[in-house]
């Protein structure tokens, strides 16, 4: 009985004891630095050069006015020879019923879109879920910098918003939708009647895109002088100010392909001819355009090169005079924070290839902890680039079922961490 007893109490010490050494632990660490982490993510790191650099472009800058003009096409649309471009008014009030014109005819599409979409019999779910699709579609576009192709998803927009209030308003509502269609219509009409005389219709010279803005370099640039342009001439040109016509009524930008003549400092910029480069623009465009590198010419201390683009055309009528970045290479990767990598020498044996001999050296791995469930998984890395407070880096075995796998929460503290480590 004696013995039971003895063998309880120590039982009852060793529990004890083990108690406190837990508190113990656990108020140490509690005491110490937290858990820092981060999440790792994809990120494209381009390298390249910076230049100054001009647009040439096929233009023909239309006659100017001589009374109030009023613009018939949208900034970078499409026109063929012939065609009307802009109006020119004696009556200045004109313009506002112009303006009036362009407001009805937008709110007309909208009506007869909403009537056609009733027509399909959509009930209110489906028109719900439409006015969902449409905003979504809108916000992506936008949050992307694309504004270019902003004006169908907007209209779609509001013309779901209408139907969704005729589709709740019943059918005493709906019936009254053709009506209103029919009144915008008349109205519309009037307002063409009311139109003053046309002073004068500016035709477009020649097919192409038009702008309605004019720098007066139209007629100092020209595609066909970049064969025999040289660098001095070049600097010469980017050095001058040019003057537009104040009674120009714009211009057609002729021809398929536009070109880009760029001052590159340095003589060795590793560019060749006939390769597509990714070019990026410092203002009036989102993204990067994709260009020929047509012809290239090595100066002391400078390089001048020529490309050439047959896409984007319209996107770009606003670009003159810029500061681009040429892309040489693009660089994909995970991106962690500097804190994140952490460096272990290990000592390795590799087979000398000359005399066949076995030599050991040491060599650096390159490793992340990542957290998986409450505990800490070491995941080794290469490094593809380092920045300023960044590391670009790729699992070393890309194929394996546990590797370093953007969105990983990445630890960055404390620098103590090992294998199997409980964070959590």
């Amino acid at each position: 009985m004696k013995e039971s007893n003895l063998i309880f109490k120590v039982l009852i010490a060793v529990l004890a004891m083990g108690v406190v050494i837990y508190m113990a632990i656990y108020f140490f660490h509690g005491f110490g630095p937290g858990l820092v982490t981060a999440n790792a993510y994809l990120h494209q790191h381009d390298i390249g050069t910076q230049a100054q650099a001009i647009l040439i472009r096929d233009e023909q800058v239309l006659s100017g006015s001589d009374g109030y003009l009023d613009l018939l096409l949208a900034e970078g649309e499409r026109v063929a020879q012939g065609k009307p471009v802009a109006m020119v008014y004696h009556d200045p009030s004109v313009l506002s019923t112009r303006q009036s014109i362009r407001n009805l005819e937008i709110e007309l599409q909208q009506l007869e879109y909403t009537l056609s979409s009733s027509a399909q019999g959509n009930n209110a779910a489906q028109v719900d879920k439409q006015l969902a699709q449409a905003v979504v579609r809108l916000r992506t576009l936008s949050a992307s910098g694309d504004l270019s192709s902003l004006e169908d998803p907007a209209l779609e927009l509001r013309a779901s918003v209408l139907q969704r209030d005729y589709t709740y308003g019943g059918d005493s509502q709906a019936s009254q939708l053709s009506g209103l269609i029919a009144e915008k219509q008349n109205h519309l009409a009037q307002l063409n009647r009311s139109l003053g005389q046309v002073s004068r219709t500016i035709l477009a010279p020649a097919s192409g895109v038009f702008s309605g803005e004019t720098d007066g370099w139209e007629s100092i640039l020209r595609p066909d002088m970049l064969d025999k342009l040289t660098i001095d001439q070049l600097s010469s040109l980017m050095s001058q100010t040019a003057s537009p016509d104040p009674a120009a009524a714009g211009k057609v930008i002729t021809g398929s392909t536009w070109y880009l003549a760029a001052l590159i400092p340095g003589d060795s910029p590793n560019l060749r001819e006939g390769w597509t480069y990714p070019v990026a623009f410092s203002n009036g465009y989102y993204g990067q355009i994709d260009m020929k590198l047509e012809r290239i010419v090595l100066g002391e201390g400078q390089t001048m090169a020529i490309f050439s683009c047959r896409s984007h055309l319209s996107d770009t009528t606003f670009l003159r005079m810029q500061m681009v970045d040429i892309i040489l290479q693009q660089m994909e990767g995970i991106r962690i924070p500097r804190k994140a990598l952490r460096v272990e020498t290990v000592t390795v044996e590799e087979t000398d290839e000359e005399t066949g001999n076995s030599v050991t050296k040491e060599v650096n791995r390159y490793k992340v902890y990542t957290v998986i469930g409450s505990q800490a998984e070491e995941q080794e890395v290469d490094i593809l680039y380092t920045g300023d407070t960044y590391y670009l880096v790729q699992p070393v075995n890309p194929s394996a079922s546990r590797r370093l796998r953007p969105g990983d929460e990445i630890i960055l503290s404390p620098a103590d961490v090992y294998p199997g480590m409980v964070v959590r």
